[in-house]
């Protein structure tokens, strides 16, 4: 299987997992699991790699809603 397709697969596990067991899943969780997983796969080491980037783009969403206080931690 190819890189893509494997990071695709695995986020697909934490769909399934996410109906199978929401309780164990929540929406947060589920999108946090994909985030580190998709951060990995682009060669981020942390997710403070990625998110300081971020914070230093002011071109992204997560910087503009740093700048409006509208960041939900």
């Amino acid at each position: 299987m190819n890189k893509e397709l494997a990071l695709l697969d695995q986020i697909e596990e934490i769909r399934q997992k996410a109906v199978e067991n929401p309780e164990k899943y929540p929406a947060d969780y589920a999108i946090r699991l994909v985030s580190a997983i998709v951060a990995e796969y682009a060669g981020y080491q942390s997710r403070n790699d990625w998110t300081g980037e971020l914070k230093k783009n002011p071109e992204s969403r997560y910087a503009v809603r740093m700048a409006e206080n509208r960041f939900h931690l």
